[in-house]
Order: C-alpha cells, then sequence, then structure tokens
C-alpha cells in the first residue's frame, strides 16, 4: 500500500502563504480607536413637575485644579454652560423661566458669567457651532439675571432639580465652588383642568361605540 505525502520543502511557503494572507486582511481594515474616557463626559438629569417633563442634556467637564470662573470661563463672555455642544433644555410644556413664558420644546441653555450676577439665556437654536458659535440674540426666547451663590465644592459641572413641587422646581448648575440657581414654574391646574375637561367632553365616545356595534353585530340593545 502507497500513500502520498506532501514534499516536505512545500510546508514552509504554505505557512508563509497564510501569514501574508493574514496581514493583507489586517492591513484591508483600518484601525479602530480604543474606547477611552472622555474630558466632558456627556450628562442627563430628568424631572417631572406636576404634568410637565423636563430634561438637561449636557456635558461635563471637570476642574483638574483649574481656576475656572474669571480664567477658564472667562466673566462677561457668552459660555455654552458645559463643554463641546451647547448646554439643552428641554420641556414637554409651556412654563415660565425666571418668571418669563416660554413654549414647550427644546432650548440651549447659555450664559454669561459675571462677577456679582450672571445673565442666562434660552436660545431656540440648539445647533450653534462650538456650542455659542451663530448666535443671535434675536432667537432668544429667555433672558434673566441670576445672583449665583457659594457651595461646596464639585469636581465636574453638573444640573440637578431642587426643591421641586407641583407647580415648580429649580434648576442649579453646580461646579467647583459656585451654585447657580434657576426658577422654574408651570401651570399644573390649569394643564389638570383640561385634561378633566377632555376628559367629560369625550366621556361619550366609548359608549356610543358600544352601542353601535351591539345595534349593527345584534346584539343586546336594551344595554345599549
Amino acid at each position: 500500500m502507497f500513500r502520498s505525502h506532501r514534499p516536505a520543502s512545500t510546508l514552509p511557503l504554505v505557512l508563509a502563504l497564510a501569514s501574508a494572507l493574514a496581514s493583507s486582511a489586517a492591513l484591508a481594515q483600518p484601525p479602530q480607536a480604543p474606547e477611552l474616557p472622555q474630558a466632558s463626559p456627556r450628562a442627563s438629569v430628568q424631572q417631572r413637575v406636576g404634568l410637565t417633563d423636563f430634561t438637561v442634556d449636557y456635558a461635563s467637564p471637570a476642574v483638574k485644579g483649574r481656576e475656572i470662573w474669571g480664567a477658564l470661563v472667562p466673566h462677561d463672555q457668552l459660555w455654552r454652560t458645559g463643554a463641546n455642544a451647547p448646554t439643552t433644555l428641554t420641556a414637554s410644556g409651556a412654563f415660565t423661566f425666571g418668571g418669563k413664558p416660554v413654549p414647550a420644546g427644546s432650548y440651549a441653555l447659555l450664559t454669561i458669567p459675571g462677577k456679582k450676577s450672571w445673565t442666562v439665556i434660552l436660545s431656540s437654536n440648539t445647533k450653534m457651532q462650538g456650542g455659542t458659535g451663530g448666535y443671535d440674540q434675536k432667537e432668544d426666547v429667555a433672558r434673566i439675571t441670576v445672583e449665583p451663590t457659594s457651595a461646596p465644592a464639585r469636581e465636574r459641572l453638573t444640573f440637578l432639580f431642587s426643591d421641586t413641587t407641583d407647580d415648580s422646581t429649580r434648576l442649579d448648575l453646580e461646579w467647583e465652588k459656585l451654585r447657580l440657581s434657576l426658577p422654574i414654574a408651570v401651570d399644573t391646574r390649569a394643564q389638570a383642568q383640561a385634561n378633566i375637561d377632555k376628559a367629560i367632553d369625550e366621556a361619550w365616545r366609548p359608549h356610543w361605540s358600544a352601542a353601535r356595534w351591539l345595534l349593527e353585530n345584534g346584539g343586546d340593545t336594551d344595554k345599549a
């Protein structure tokens, strides 16, 4: 009985060819960058006030031993109130912002930090380049003045809701040793009354639908 054997001299050639093919496949695919921590990670905070939902989306820079106010964040200059893209405030219903009426929608939350007081702006333009590029005051929906207060040290810029009731809340910005508290209010009583009125006005609909089905399908019309 004869057995066929691959010549031993061809084995190195086969291995070299396989290695070359593997190298070519690797080179054909673009290298993928490893996932690393972001300098200013994305963050989000939500709060329901009565019947209205509020959401703040932002990037959260860190202090990292730097001087923040009047340095990294200059005084008297428009700031995106975060990092990267503009910070946005989204509301499912109408509300007041520092007493100024604002329709439901999404808004860029911009600020002009001052030494003693800040200007806080809600802009309808949420797509500004670099957070403030292309800003136009004509697109302001609300503009208020708020005095910051001191707060316990916080390494990363953070937004949070506080003192929430059925009709109001406070949106607090905290970073380094500063807190900026922004008053928000909603007319929950009016919203609830509108929902009640709508439910009463439409209370006949299920009864009418049931009666029609019974009538058309030979059901017990006495129940209709």
